[in-house]
This record gives structure tokens, C-alpha cells and sequence, in this order.
């Protein structure tokens, strides 16, 4: 029985099927899972114990210099150039032809950094708009995070979306954001309630039960 639940869990809720978007306040957001931590994400429901390997967002800071040189720039005025970040970038490029973002030359990497300035200027004008509210084709791509097995958000590593836009509303004081859940913990909900849910093959059923049930927990 064991091993049919979790086959279950591990190959019939794939991910992009059931992944959809929250409001909720910033404060609530006080956890990160490192990339070592994450389970397979195209499967919506991860068990295990990953969840308990998460660390706060102060540990955080100190682990990863693409959050923290959110802070250099914006929070203590340091030129991005002089930047963890962008120095680790920028030493990518000269070893490897390409950064972990992608960028291929200089000017590259410097118009990414020039568009985090304007990333600020956007939120401090108009707050936190959902990609749907701005028009974006992707509408996932918000803040992306997972639900722990007591309901707790936890904000997933780079490369899984807004870990800039995430420090820069911890910055600028914004309280209302919008996050995309990418996973659950398998024991966040009953899986007899989720088995019946995915069997009924309304997606919305299941996100509608699970936003519900997020949004309890978060009081």
C-alpha cells in the first residue's frame, strides 16, 4: 500500500498541471530550501523531509550572494560592479564564455544588473504587480515557493523565480506579493482527499481546496 502511494505521488501530479499563484503578506514568507534540499520539481507533492532542512532567511543571506548582493546595491549603495554577485558573473564569463543566468558578454551581464534598478523603480511606484496584472505571457512567474508540511512557505532557491524581486520587496517594505506554489508536502494534505480530488480531473477543485487551506494556516 505504501509503495502505491508513493508511486502515486511521484508520477500522476505532475507540477505545471497544478502549480498556480497567492497573495499573501511578505512576513509570511520566512523560510528558504537550498537547491540540495529540492525534490523532483516536476511533481507537485514532495515527501520526505526536505522541509525540515530549511534554513532562515538570515542563514540564507549568508549562503547565497545572489540575494544578499540585493542589499549591497540597493540597501547600501554599493555600484552593482562592485558586487558579489556581479563579480562572480563576471568571472563566469571569463572561464566558462557564460554566466549561470545565461549572459554572454559584459554588456549582457550589465544590462541584467540595469534592469534590477529599473525592477526598483517599478516597485517603489506601483508596488508588487502579478505578471498577470502586467500583461506577462507567464503568469507563474512570481515568487516562487513551496508549502511545508505545517503549511509554512518556503521560498525556493534561485533559478525557480523572484529571488531578486523577493529581496527587493524585503527592501522597499512592500507587504503584498504574489507567490507561485511549485510543491506541497505530501503531509500537508490527506491523500485520500487528494487521490479524490485528482481523480475527479478538475484542476481547479484541487487549487481552490488548497488555496482554502494555505490561507488557514497562515493565521
Amino acid at each position: 500500500m505504501i509503495d502505491y502511494l508513493f508511486n502515486f505521488l511521484r508520477y500522476n501530479i505532475p507540477s505545471k498541471k497544478y502549480l498556480f499563484n497567492i497573495k499573501v503578506d511578505l512576513s509570511k514568507i520566512n523560510f528558504f530550501v537550498e537547491k540540495k534540499n529540492i525534490v523532483n520539481r516536476k511533481n507537485f507533492i514532495w515527501y520526505g523531509n526536505w522541509d525540515n532542512h530549511k534554513i532562515s532567511i538570515d542563514e540564507y543571506s549568508k549562503k547565497n550572494i545572489n540575494y544578499s548582493s540585493v542589499f549591497e546595491i540597493f540597501k547600501f549603495n554599493i555600484d552593482y560592479k562592485e558586487s558579489k554577485e556581479y563579480k562572480k558573473k563576471l568571472s563566469e564569463l571569463s572561464t566558462s564564455g557564460i554566466t549561470t543566468r545565461g549572459q554572454k558578454t559584459v554588456e549582457e551581464l550589465d544590462n541584467y544588473f540595469e534592469s534590477l534598478i529599473k525592477l526598483k523603480s517599478s516597485l517603489e511606484k506601483n508596488g508588487y504587480k502579478s505578471q498577470k496584472q502586467l500583461n506577462s505571457l507567464n503568469h507563474n512567474d512570481e515568487i516562487g515557493v513551496v508549502i511545508g508540511r505545517n503549511g509554512e512557505i518556503i521560498k525556493l532557491e534561485d533559478k525557480f523565480g523572484g529571488t531578486h524581486r523577493f529581496a527587493l520587496c524585503q527592501i522597499l517594505n512592500i507587504t503584498d506579493v504574489f507567490i507561485n506554489i511549485k510543491a506541497i508536502h505530501s503531509n500537508f494534505v490527506d491523500i485520500t482527499k487528494i487521490k479524490e480530488m485528482i481523480s475527479s480531473k478538475n484542476n481547479s477543485i484541487f487549487k481552490d481546496f488548497l488555496k482554502e487551506k494555505i490561507n488557514k494556516s497562515l493565521f
